[in-house]
């Protein structure tokens, strides 16, 4: 059965004559007589009863008639659904961010005139991870992704830059380190425990900070504690149980609970990206990035 088949049935009744339903619906006679015989034998049920001039539905055709209505109206609508999609006006985008960094204010911007530009959209935030979000966006589980550390010679990804920061060293406030005056040094923390995330969530950070801490002479047996994510290392760093590297532009929010301040031997940049596939068409992510654009250069 073809939705064409349900139009023209629909066309039939509506007219009460297969003459005159063949005129309206600009299709010849013997032709929509076929179209209906060949409905009823799909159907293996009578559709019309024969009147002395023109037709009527039967019950079956009655009952039909109600169906026909309500799947053509279906069809009409998935058509312009479909429609809405293919201009990016539709459908679901999936954003991974870095734990801790959905606040960005440029995300926020980007999103929050989305309902008025495109009312058929509805954005999926997940939290993850840089390393997981990249693997996720190859496999198109995932359309951006807001993540750091991302390897310049990766070419299988655009990006936007959204922040420019640097690694400092977090500290509990009451550490003689934190209230020294003089420059700060990771040697100076030698023998102090340091608190790491595992090298699987972002191994281009962790390789990092393990080079900068085997050049300050900080011995790598010396991670003994760490956390899945930045902010819980940094809630670790304000109980008092050790150190982490973190981004300095983190300082703001934990206030006096941790010290958060560069150090002179630690050069390891910060960059947050939003990132895409270069070779993945999405109308969706165009019309989102277009947003996000506009939102940046207000």
């Amino acid at each position: 059965m073809e939705l064409k088949q349900l139009r023209y049935f629909l066309g039939v009744c509506r007219h009460g004559s297969i003459a005159e339903a063949a005129r309206a619906l600009h299709i010849a006679q013997p032709a929509l007589s076929r179209q209906m015989a060949a409905l009823e034998a799909q159907l293996g049920v009578s559709l019309f009863t024969r009147l002395p001039r023109g037709v009527a539905p039967t019950r079956a055709g009655m009952a039909l008639q109600a169906h026909a209505r309500a799947l053509l109206g279906e069809a009409d609508r998935l058509g312009e659904q479909l429609r809405q999609a293919e201009l990016g006006l539709a459908g679901v985008l999936r954003i991974g961010v870095m734990p801790g960094y959905s606040d960005l204010p440029a995300l926020a911007a980007a999103l929050r005139p989305l309902p008025d530009s495109a009312p058929g959209v509805q954005v999926q935030v997940e939290s993850l991870y840089a390393a997981e979000q990249l693997q996720r966006l190859r496999r198109h589980e995932l359309d951006l992704g807001i993540v750091a550390w991302r390897s310049p010679f990766d070419t299988a990804f655009c990006g936007l830059t959204l922040r420019e920061d640097r690694m400092g060293v977090a500290m509990p406030p009451h550490w003689p380190q934190a209230r020294q005056r003089e420059a700060l040094y990771l040697r100076d923390l030698r023998g102090q425990p340091l608190l790491m995330s595992p090298r699987e969530r972002s191994p281009v950070h962790y390789d990092k900070v393990q080079q900068a801490c085997s050049a300050a002479g900080i011995d790598p047996g010396q991670w003994r504690l760490g956390a899945a994510d930045t902010q819980t290392t940094l809630g670790l760093v304000a109980a008092g149980l050790g150190y982490a590297i973190a981004p300095l532009s983190l300082a703001d929010f934990w206030g006096s609970r941790i010290c958060l301040r560069p150090a002179q031997d630690l050069t390891i940049p910060f960059t947050m990206e939003l990132v895409w596939l270069a070779q993945r068409a999405d109308p969706l992510v165009d019309h989102f990035l277009e947003r996000w654009r506009a939102a940046c250069a207000s």
